[in-house]
């Protein structure tokens, strides 16, 4: 089966975020890819016409709000710097931002072969939003160091890259993505709880019967989603408002390892240095 690109997803995601990309790098190995960076404007959010190439998002900075527009309006999951989406050829999508949004995309032509890769994840019926993979992550990251780098690169360094990417792409689709999505529906809304909980208890048991799941099934499937324990999601998130806290009022250490969630000052400061490695008060200092 032969696929012909008709409208390529660079030019929809111009339409859509109305600017040129800031980074792009495109390779001809059999099939084409690009790499993009982009920075979007400052506004409300962007519909992307549909393209016949498959996308892979990585949320790198800007708005924490960005949510899918979906039949039933806006999704409850929402979408953090981290996060991946992938954008299967063939649908218009729409986003909600809240703000500009700093993102990568990868951009991949389809293949003639129907049992690729590329091709089993070119087939979902759906977009996969806001979900957390470490490898995704660090491999698209990578790819945009190269594309930005003025230095030669190899002429198949970005393809096999892909390559790779693909492989661990389609064999997470393989391995029940019905299942998948459900748990990732739901951890999504229970850090969306998490976040608006820092200051009060949150133990593992309590949050795996909130998710509907064994606390096995919960640790194994929140480091999916987030690319951590949930301890440490807990803990990072707490320092982020007890650093936002410390720059924004002159609320003593105090009242502010409680208001954030810390059993007590002395603990407050030692999961800070070892998170900033600095201490609150420097901190503040600095800010």
């Amino acid at each position: 089966m032969t696929h012909s690109s008709k409208r390529r997803a660079e030019q929809a995601f111009r339409t859509a975020f109305r600017v040129a990309p800031q980074v792009a790098r495109e390779v001809v190995a059999g099939a084409r890819l690009g790499i993009y960076g982009w920075q979007t404007p400052d506004f409300e959010g962007f519909e992307l016409p549909e393209s016949d190439e498959l996308v892979l998002a990585l949320h790198l900075g800007g708005s924490r709000k960005v949510r899918a527009v979906t039949d039933h309006g806006l999704s409850r999951a929402q979408s953090t710097p981290g996060m991946i989406t992938i954008l299967p050829p063939g649908q218009p999508l729409a986003f909600r931002t809240e703000g500009s949004v700093r993102v990568a995309t990868l951009h991949l032509s389809r293949s003639d072969d129907d049992n690729s890769p590329l091709e089993r994840l070119a087939r979902c019926t759906a977009p996969r939003f806001a979900f957390r993979d470490p490898y995704v992550s660090a491999s698209m990251e990578a790819m945009l160091r190269a594309a930005r780098s003025d230095r030669p690169i190899p002429p198949d360094y970005l393809s096999k890259l892909a390559d790779a990417l693909l492989c661990h792409l389609a064999l997470l689709a393989d391995l029940g993505p019905v299942e998948r999505a459900v748990e990732g529906a739901r951890l999504n809304e229970l850090v969306q709880y998490v976040d608006s909980h820092l200051g009060e208890r949150l133990t593992l048991d309590d949050l795996a019967t909130r998710a509907g799941m064994s606390r096995a099934q919960f640790t194994r499937s929140f480091r999916d989603v987030t690319g951590e324990s949930a301890h440490r999601y807990i803990t990072r998130r707490r320092v982020e408002a007890a650093q936002r806290l410390l720059s924004q009022t002159d609320r003593d250490l105090a009242w502010i390892a409680n208001e954030t969630g810390f059993s007590s000052q002395s603990h407050f400061t030692r999961q800070f240095h070892a998170l900033t490695g600095n201490t609150p008060g420097r901190f503040r200092d600095g800010h």
